[in-house]
């Protein structure tokens, strides 16, 4: 894997500090519009990653007939995950008890106090980015909305048509000059 582009912009995948995924493990990972990863950290199963978005695990199948391969999850977004917490010296904690799926949100790492201050400082910039996330959704959906609505007036009311007192041409009334010959309307 690169560490860039063939433009020169850092790719997503670049920042894998303190510890680097294998070959595999990149494969599995499906990162959102514009997510780029921060950190990386060993677990006694898989990784804890940490990108600019949210925070996920990324651990290999251990099934016995079938081929191993890489999964992500528990996945932990930052515009809601709790402060992390370090729990029995040697985990750090996103979130409290099983989830529906039955994902314990605890990580085993070496430095679970370092991990922990590392996600919380994120979770700021994580938190705003989504809400600029939100806001840009939220005006594109309002743009298409107002076209919409345009669209829709349109087709119910057409565009009132005159004819050009010099050269004949229908028009619409809205011009002030005749687009084919050029002689003021009305």
């Amino acid at each position: 894997m690169t560490n860039a582009t063939l433009s020169g912009t850092p790719s997503p995948f670049e920042s894998t500090e303190p510890d680097a995924l294998p070959g595999e493990a990149w494969r599995a990972i499906d990162l959102l519009d514009g997510e780029r990863i921060r950190f990386v950290w060993a677990t006694p199963t898989g990784f804890l990653v940490l990108t600019d978005l949210r925070c996920f695990g990324v651990h290999e199948t251990l099934t016995v007939f079938a081929p191993r391969s890489w999964v992500v999850g528990p996945e932990f977004f930052l515009y809601n995950v709790q402060t992390p917490a370090v729990v029995l010296g040697r985990f750090v904690q996103l979130r409290e008890g099983v989830d529906e799926s039955g994902a314990i949100g605890r990580f085993a790492v070496r430095d679970p106090a370092a991990v922990a201050e590392t996600i919380r400082a994120g979770l700021a910039s994580g938190r705003a980015a989504w809400e600029l996330r939100r806001r840009q959704t939220e005006a594109s959906i309002e743009s298409r909305r107002l076209a919409a609505l345009a669209r829709i007036a349109h087709e119910a009311h057409p565009a009132v048509m005159i004819r050009c007192s010099f050269c004949g041409n229908l028009v619409s009334a809205a011009l002030r000059r005749c687009p084919s010959c050029g002689a003021q309307l009305g």
